[in-house]
């Protein structure tokens, strides 16, 4: 009888784990988004000024708002870089949360972020993948980790731009 509680409590531990879901594990399965859907869909709905190329690899595109910000929306947007990687190279994912001084895969904070300092900037950089393919770099512009609301902002603009 022991026996059998012990299963149904190991297959209910279970079936819990499964429904609550790995964020990153959903997000992964997810259809990749290509980087001229992703910029238009985030256009809509940011209110922002239109995401430039920032530059480009033959993994990803790199996405941001230009170099042109006025004082106001600098402070109001913050420091920030969406990058779109191509769905046939999706472990490039993988580079882009990596230590960039190491190389060294980075560990995600309880939040999805992955925190990795930027010497020249002086910055944490909080770094959070959303879907298969886009990958959300953004400077807090402090020596310790910590978001706000420009964080919070950005991070549901690009929730919303992958979801369609």
């Amino acid at each position: 009888m022991r026996r059998v509680a012990l299963i149904l409590l190991l297959v209910a531990f279970v079936a819990a784990c499964a429904e609550s879901g790995n964020e990153d594990g959903e997000d992964q399965e997810a259809a990749p988004v290509a980087a001229q859907a992703f910029a238009q869909r985030f256009d809509e709905a940011s209110g922002m000024p239109p995401l430039e190329t920032a530059g480009s690899d033959p993994s990803w595109e790199q996405l941001g708002l230009g170099l042109d910000l006025s004082p106001a929306e600098q402070k109001r947007y913050g420091t920030f870089t969406i990058y779109v990687v191509d769905p046939g190279n999706l472990e490039a994912v993988s580079s882009l949360l990596a230590d960039k001084d190491t190389g060294k895969p980075l560990e995600p904070d309880a939040d999805g972020i992955y925190w990795d300092y930027d010497e020249l900037a002086k910055s944490q950089v909080a770094q959070k993948r959303y879907g298969p393919n886009v990958v959300l770099a953004w400077w807090n512009e402090k020596r310790k980790p910590g978001t706000d609301e420009r964080w919070e902002q950005l991070d549901q603009l690009v929730q919303q731009a992958v979801a369609g």
